[in-house]
């Protein structure tokens, strides 16, 4: 019999596999949204022949075995260098959650007893629809980044790559088994799919858990009628910076929208989201000082970028490097745990010697491309780069 006990110590275990399910926009189902990894023997199969898959099952049995599946490298690397992986985060969660643990065994042992199972868990991907450009992003996940690669493509033809936008109505069955539902996008507020799902969910299951991952810029009535029938709505706030930074890292923002629509929202859960790139590597501190001022209750994340690879935190000079280190240690006196943690792996790739000028030379090039074609300047909101862009 396995014992929860052991998973939760267990060096290779993820609970995901075993409870959850992303659902892409283009009906490709992945194991998680972390290291886009897909569930799929073949791209025929559908939501629960994804999730049942003989993939599936071989990675579920390596993990009671305490063996390393591949797919699951991206954490098990991450967790060699010290950092702190998603796998760990979220096992660390699922395990302690009293309510969902029931639902959670149950699936483990269905899957040891060879019976088919269910997700609990969705991450759904309605479309990539979004008004926003964010710097860090990509065109699978923002409509306004494809159109806009699709017209500068041939500055940088591996970079700004784009495709054919896609929406789906994603078929699940909607029912009080489900016990966490991640909306995402593109910006979830914005696609009409998210509304018709919470609508329906609202009614079979209201006491899910539900978050959504958003920028809150776009809010109106209809969205504020339908949160308020959902029990356990939590909102994952994507910032990045205060004011003008964090509207130049996401552009299309407007900051004094955001803060007015998180007003409309407070009677739900808050938490707060950031992603640590080259443009904000300077102004963690200012944004948990700023989070932690005017909404002390509310979890803040730090994760750090990793989809372009021209923003990684290891293209910031070796030079620059000391004065980031120290406030962010002194900064883990006072810093929540949950943001404590993501400090902490900013830290260690901060700490070791990786940097590379080539990519140092492709995070000024990604720059100026940007900052030409939406007409801004990264020195208006982040003047330490003064020498490299003027040289």
């Amino acid at each position: 019999m396995v014992s929860i006990e052991n998973l939760k110590t267990s060096n290779s275990f993820c609970i995901l596999p075993f409870v959850h399910q992303e659902k892409q926009f283009n009906n490709i189902h992945n194991i998680c949204c972390y290291e886009n990894q897909k569930q799929t023997d073949d791209f025929t199969q559908n939501s629960f022949e994804a999730f049942n898959s003989k993939k599936m099952n071989d990675l579920r049995h390596k993990m009671l075995q305490n063996k390393f599946p591949v797919e699951c490298n991206g954490c098990y690397d991450k967790e060699k260098l010290g950092l702190r992986s998603a796998r760990q985060i979220e096992t660390a969660i699922w395990l302690k959650d009293l309510q969902a643990l029931p639902k959670v065994e149950n699936n483990i042992l269905k899957f040891i007893n060879l019976e088919k199972i269910n997700p609990i868990s969705y991450d759904l991907r309605f479309s990539n629809t979004c008004s926003l450009k964010c710097r860090m992003c990509n065109s699978g996940s923002s409509s306004a980044i494809n159109a806009e690669y699709a017209k500068i493509n041939n500055l940088w033809p591996s970079k700004f790559w784009f495709f054919g936008n896609s929406r789906i109505n994603h078929d699940i069955p909607i029912d009080e088994k489900i016990e966490k539902v991640y909306l995402a996008g593109g910006e979830p507020l914005l696609e009409s799919y998210n509304y018709d799902f919470l609508l329906k969910l609202s009614n079979v299951n209201p006491n899910a858990n539900v978050l959504i991952n958003t920028s809150l810029n776009n809010l109106d009535e209809k969205l504020l009628t339908i949160f308020n029938k959902l029990n356990n709505l939590t909102f994952v706030i994507s910032i990045d910076g205060v004011g003008p930074l964090n509207d130049y890292i996401r552009h299309g923002s407007n900051w004094e929208t955001i803060i007015k629509n998180i007003k409309l929202v407070s009677n739900h859960e808050l938490m707060f989201s950031t992603t640590v790139s080259m443009y904000n590597i300077f102004n963690i501190v200012d944004l948990l000082k700023f989070t932690q001022e005017n909404y002390p209750d509310a979890n803040h994340g730090i994760n750090i970028v990793n989809d372009v690879e021209e923003l990684f935190i290891e293209n910031t000079p070796m030079e620059m490097r000391p004065k980031i280190i120290q406030e962010l240690y002194e900064a883990l006196n006072w810093a929540p745990n949950n943001s404590a943690t993501g400090i902490m792996n900013v830290l260690k790739l901060l700490e070791i010697n990786n940097f590379d000028p080539n990519k140092f030379t492709n995070f000024i090039k990604y720059t100026k491309i940007l900052d030409t074609v939406r007409h801004e300047s990264i020195l208006d909101v982040q003047p330490k780069y003064k020498k490299y862009f003027t040289e």
